[in-house]
């Protein structure tokens, strides 16, 4: 399973690639899918085993997601 970690800006998840990259966590930068382009252009996708560690070095710079959504059934639902 896949989460979609959106930050309301480029720029916000522009350093949260850079922070998640300096601590080792496995992620992919990818395009928001149309239903979630409101909040960014950009958002960070993270495996189910890799979200845990993506918060809390998230939360350690104070940078947290607006919003996290996971992949079901071709629909992203918000958690």
């Amino acid at each position: 399973m896949e989460y979609l970690l959106a930050f309301g800006s480029t720029h916000r998840v522009l350093k949260a690639e850079s922070v998640l990259k300096e601590k080792g966590v496995p992620f992919r930068l990818n395009p928001a899918p149309p239903s979630l382009a409101a909040y960014c252009d950009l958002v960070i996708t993270v495996s189910a085993d890799s979200l845990p560690d993506a918060n809390a070095v998230l939360a350690a710079v104070k940078l947290k997601p607006k919003a996290v959504y996971k992949a079901e059934g071709g629909t992203y639902v918000k958690v």
